[in-house]
Order: structure tokens, then C-alpha cells, then sequence
């Protein structure tokens, strides 16, 4: 694989995160619902999980800042305890289960549907399929949400999104791995298709 092919790779998983982002906007829009502030409940989760390929913008965008060293030594001694929290949220030490992601535009894809997506029932319907945090603050937000998609309201179906960008590179798009597993496989993948000048995406 060659700089132009990586870049076109790059290229093709930001647009369709862009796609995405358009339509879980237009959500927060139509529904006035929006994550609790400052919320990181879900980040400091041990099940945060995405594909190598997911991770692609990720893995440019940190080896861009000359992060990439010390991303991995953090992924390297999480692993050796057994923690498998995102290394890349950064919590707020003033507010418990607050803080940020500290590469937010490039976010995989659980990251950026979990909370605004919808999903297929057993009758294969459409459904809003928000967060607990969600229901508990926003109640009425969640509802218009509900609302919404049953009136035709297009959001992404994870399933179906998961599978457009598989389809990309099927070699490392489908196999799902702890998201710093993921960061740190997409770092070396990059590192070793690099060649001398090459030059990394922009943000998402």
C-alpha cells in the first residue's frame, strides 16, 4: 500500500464519518438532546471496542502531533494492568465521570453513534436507541428522538455503517478489538506502510 492509497483510505472513513455526524447533528437539532455536559461516563467504560480500520484517522492524527510514542507506551502499561479504559480520554479530576477526549474529530465509530443511533427491532422497525444517561437527563429530549425516527427520521444503523467501512479494507475492517488495541495495531500498520516524506490526513 502506497502513501496515495493510504490517503485515500483515510479519506474515504472521514467522509463517512462526516455522513454521520450530519445526521446525529440533525438529531440534536430536531430533538434539543445532547450529551449530558461534560459527560464521560462512556469513555471510561472497559468495553469501548473498534476495528483497525476504525482507527486509521486516529493513528494519522497523533502521529501528526509526534504523539505517538508515549500514546503507545500508555497503551503498552494500561495493557500490562489490565486496563483497557480509552487511553486517549483525558478525565476531569473536579467532576466524576466528566472529562474529554483529547482527539475527539477522529473518534471511531461506537464513539460517535453510541447514544444517536438506531437500531432494527425484531420486526425489523427502526428504533431510537439512546443512552441510560440520556433517559435520566433528558427524558423529553429522548422522547422527541423517539418520535422522530418512528416519523421517518433517518439516523445511522450501527450494523449498516459498521459494514460500509468494513467493506473499505476487509483485511483489517471487521475484526473488532479493545479501542487501545485497535489505536495502537493502526499505529504500527501506518508506521511500517509509511514511507519517508509521507504526510498525514487532516481533521475529520
Amino acid at each position: 500500500m502506497n502513501t496515495n492509497d493510504i490517503l485515500s483510505l483515510s479519506y474515504e472513513i472521514s467522509r463517512i464519518y462526516r455522513s454521520i455526524d450530519r445526521k446525529t447533528n440533525r438529531l440534536q437539532k430536531v430533538a434539543s438532546l445532547r450529551c449530558p455536559d461534560g459527560c464521560g461516563a462512556c469513555c471510561k467504560t472497559q468495553q469501548i471496542e473498534a476495528t483497525v480500520l476504525e482507527a486509521i484517522p486516529i493513528a494519522e492524527a497523533i502521529f501528526e502531533r509526534g504523539e505517538e510514542i508515549s500514546v503507545m507506551e500508555t497503551v503498552e502499561a494500561q495493557v500490562s494492568q489490565n486496563d483497557f479504559s480509552c487511553v486517549l480520554f483525558r478525565p476531569d479530576a473536579s467532576r466524576a465521570d466528566c472529562g474529554c477526549c483529547t482527539y475527539y474529530a477522529y473518534r471511531p465509530l461506537l464513539c460517535r453513534l453510541f447514544g444517536f443511533a438506531s437500531r432494527r427491532n425484531r420486526l425489523n422497525e427502526l428504533e431510537f436507541s439512546p443512552c441510560k444517561h440520556m433517559t435520566v437527563v433528558s427524558p423529553d429530549g429522548v422522547q422527541r428522538a423517539r418520535i422522530g425516527v418512528s416519523a421517518g427520521l433517518r439516523l445511522p444503523v450501527y450494523q449498516e455503517t459498521f459494514m460500509r467501512i468494513a467493506a473499505l479494507n476487509p483485511n483489517i475492517g471487521f475484526r473488532r478489538r479493545p479501542i487501545n488495541l485497535a489505536i495502537k495495531e493502526a499505529l504500527e500498520y501506518l508506521y511500517w506502510r509509511q514511507p519517508r516524506g509521507f504526510k498525514t490526513a487532516k481533521a475529520v
